[in-house]
Formats: C-alpha cells, sequence, structure tokens
C-alpha cells in the first residue's frame, strides 16, 4: 500500500490512484497502448480524516477507459537511465499524458501533479526528479506551446 509506506517515511500521502492500471498495446501502432479501465487519481486529500475520498479529496482526475497512451515519451537511449516507459512510474506517465492531452490544468500543475504521482506510487527520488525535468524541459511542444 502506497500510502502506508508513505506514511512510514514520514511522507504526508495526500494522493492516490483508486484502481490498477489495465492496457492492452494497438496492434500496429507501435509503442501505443490503450486503457481498458478508467484510472482515477484522486489529490488534495486531508489524511487526518476518516472519511472516503470524495469528501476528504479537493479533486479526482479520471483518465478514461478507452485512453490511448505511449506511458512516456522517452527517446530508447534513455531507458537505461530512467526505466521503460512502462515501468515502475506507468499510471503516473498515463496520468500526465492525459492531462497534458485535455489541457485539464496547466502545464506547470501536469509537471507537478505528474511528480505527486510518482511519490504516490513509491518511484526513486532520483528518478521522480529526472522525469519531471525531462517534461519541464521538453514537454512545451507535447502541450502544445506555453512556457509555464
Amino acid at each position: 500500500d502506497p500510502r502506508a509506506a508513505a506514511t512510514r517515511r514520514g511522507v504526508a500521502a495526500v494522493s492516490e490512484f483508486t484502481a490498477p492500471l489495465e492496457v492492452r498495446r494497438l496492434q500496429g501502432c507501435g509503442d501505443l497502448w490503450v486503457t481498458l479501465r478508467d484510472v482515477p487519481y484522486w489529490t488534495g486529500c486531508q489524511d487526518d480524516i476518516d472519511l472516503p475520498l470524495a469528501v476528504r479529496c479537493t479533486t479526482c482526475y479520471t483518465v478514461p477507459a478507452g485512453f490511448e497512451t505511449d506511458f512516456a515519451s522517452i527517446p530508447r537511449a534513455f531507458w537505461s537511465l530512467v526505466g521503460h516507459p512502462a515501468g515502475q512510474y506507468a499510471q503516473a506517465a498515463v496520468l500526465h499524458d492525459f492531462l497534458y492531452r485535455t489541457k485539464a490544468v496547466p502545464r506547470k500543475e501536469a509537471d507537478r501533479i505528474f511528480i505527486e504521482a510518482m511519490e504516490v506510487l513509491e518511484v526513486p527520488a532520483w528518478q521522480r526528479w529526472a522525469m519531471w525535468a525531462a517534461v519541464r524541459v521538453g514537454g512545451s511542444a507535447a502541450y502544445g506551446g506555453g512556457s509555464d
């Protein structure tokens, strides 16, 4: 349980994914995958109260079933450094793809949610920061412009 582990580490676990990521590779589309079920991510949660997420959290972003993703647009040359795009941070990468494609939040907020979601998934700190830095430096074109 990532929330319990984060609490043991002394990190405020204030966000969480509430469904596993289930995907299927799209035939004939290279590294493109499709989600098979909704993937909800709750954020802005109060941890000090025992209430349902819908009550104690401020926001839920739901990646819908049928959403197409490449997980993370990482050149193969860097996979040995940060891991395979469908690795430990896969749910965070799919959420980030969704936030960028829909522009549900400004780019800077999408990138903040990405690093937060990777922490929830217990991605090592060095890897989180490397991935975050990469999207801050190279994500403007994917978002559709803008430097926020």
